[in-house]
């Protein structure tokens, strides 16, 4: 059963009201090589085979820096890179560049697909709230590890935190329930802020930030436990 493009009318901090997509029913790879399938006349094998030579060959042909900005009518292939480094002979290996492949659909494909949409709103979901989309440590520059009085960098939206408002900030959760509140931060934005690591932590930890949004202070705790790791 179809369930139509399903969405939530959320507020827009910058005002009025914006959309969120709302993930439904996960799509398995059995079920797609069955549909594709009965389109075009291969068995599922068939078709889960030359689905996987694809992606393999367009991996292989973006380490050439090959690219299209039209392949079949419906994507684009874009090799692309990044990094950060001091000095601009400090970039040694592919990830130093971040290298990686971004797949798209074309605008036209988008266009022609959005005519095919049936909208179901899931209705209005409630406050907006700090999002945090990436937490870095400066030493080991993974995710969702902590170095005891080393640097994190928070990523998200929402995140202008005020760091002389006590009930505002970066809090640590223990496990024995006790929560800490991050003593010093650095590049405060809507997007990131830097934040100290107390010396004093030790074990996993969960974090939860905590923002003024519209008039009250709203917070967001992160899903995944940080780890401690040794210094470097």
């Amino acid at each position: 059963m179809s369930e139509g493009f399903l969405y939530h009318p959320a507020p827009n901090p910058r005002g009025g009201y914006t959309t969120r997509a709302v993930m439904g029913t996960q799509l398995t790879e059995a079920e797609l090589d069955s549909a594709v399938a009965a389109e075009v006349g291969l068995t599922p094998e068939q078709c889960a085979r030359v689905l996987t030579a694809y992606l393999r060959h367009l991996l292989a042909a973006a380490a050439n820096s090959r690219w299209s900005p039209l392949l079949y009518g419906l994507i684009g292939l874009f090799p692309k890179a990044g990094g950060s480094k001091p000095r601009p002979h400090d970039f040694h290996t592919a990830d130093d560049l971040q290298a990686g492949v971004r797949i798209a659909y074309s605008l036209d494909a988008i266009r022609h697909w959005r005519k095919t949409l049936h909208l179901a709103s899931q209705g209005l979901v409630g406050l907006v709230t700090p999002q945090l989309t990436g937490i870095r440590t400066t030493t080991y520059r993974r995710p969702d590890v902590y170095v005891p009085g080393d640097l994190i960098t928070v990523r998200g939206s929402h995140l202008k935190i005020d760091q002389d408002d006590p009930a505002q900030g970066l809090f640590f959760l223990m496990e024995d329930g006790t929560e800490v509140r991050c003593p010093a931060y650095a590049i405060i934005t809507r997007l990131r802020f830097d934040a100290l690591m107390p010396a004093t932590l030790s074990g996993p930890i969960r974090l939860r930030v905590a923002a003024h949004i519209h008039g009250s202070v709203r917070s967001t705790i992160h899903p995944i436990p940080l780890q401690q790791m040794p210094p470097l």
